[in-house]
């Protein structure tokens, strides 16, 4: 399901994103627009990916060693 809303937000920020390369501000300020975007969802996106992807490793892991004590 995570992935899901995932793929629907990438989804409307590349909508915006179309919307915004075929306005008519200055190409310069469409690159910085641009820019500004991409690293202010990394900041938020990537720390959420990094930690879910730990999250399910120490699952894995505590799963893995409580099997292995029965």
């Amino acid at each position: 399901m995570k992935i899901y809303l995932v793929a629907a937000m990438v989804v409307l920020i590349l909508i915006a994103h179309v919307f915004l390369w075929r306005s008519d501000m200055a190409r310069g300020l469409k690159i910085t627009f641009t820019v500004i975007n991409v690293a202010g969802w990394m900041i938020i996106l990537a720390p959420i990916f990094l930690i879910d992807r730990w999250l399910d490793a120490v699952k894995r892991h505590n799963s893995s060693d409580h099997e292995n004590l029965t």
